[in-house]
């Protein structure tokens, strides 16, 4: 691995197809952002307007990385960084925008 000045490396280490756990920077020795993902289950969308309604208003929070509306399955993946924002911080800001949200039990690391 090559240190490049200004430019940030992003290491993973998978665990599995879907689990991936945030390792140090080699460079730096700093901690990289703590990425997560959680499938929101939401009511109310009826098009794809309301998705965009929807994504629009998520990438707003702070801590959002991407986010992937799905109309036609009710639900949105959204990948965070834990340390700045909340699951229950994303659903609000979903009932906010005028749609029922509800959260899975458990949010599981979002995998690069």
């Amino acid at each position: 691995m090559h240190y490049v000045p200004g430019i940030l490396l992003t290491v993973y280490i998978i665990l599995g197809p879907a689990v991936a756990i945030p390792a140090r920077c080699q460079a730096t020795g700093s901690e990289l952002p703590a990425h997560r993902q959680v499938v929101i289950s939401i009511k109310g969308m009826m098009c794809s307007s309301c998705g965009q309604e929807i994504e629009k208003s998520l990438k707003k929070v702070a801590g959002v990385g991407t986010v992937k509306v799905d109309v036609p399955n009710d639900r949105a993946t959204v990948s965070y960084d834990e340390r700045k924002v909340t699951p229950r911080q994303l659903a609000e800001s979903i009932r906010k925008a005028g749609y029922e949200a509800s959260l899975p039990t458990e949010a599981i690391p979002a995998a690069r």
